[in-house]
């Protein structure tokens, strides 16, 4: 009895039949998708940098926004 590929996609050290691990190669998939981040860490403070895409044309650029306060005291 052979399982179906959703069967294969539940464990991440579950190979198919044909050697090939779904959940790495799903994470490498996402990596593509993501954008490049920075961040530097020095004794006066920390400094973070994110490359900013846009995906459509019809996208605004000023209306995607990932900043979030991380805590009050920084």
């Amino acid at each position: 009895m052979f399982l179906a590929r959703s069967e294969y996609d539940r464990g991440v050290n579950t190979f198919s039949p044909e050697g090939r691990l779904f959940q790495v190669e799903y994470a490498i998939e996402a990596i593509k998708l993501g954008s490049t981040a920075i961040g530097i860490c020095t004794s006066e403070g920390v400094v973070l940098a994110v490359e900013k895409r846009i995906t459509s044309p019809l996208m605004e650029p000023t209306t995607i926004e990932k900043i979030v306060e991380v805590d009050k005291h920084i």
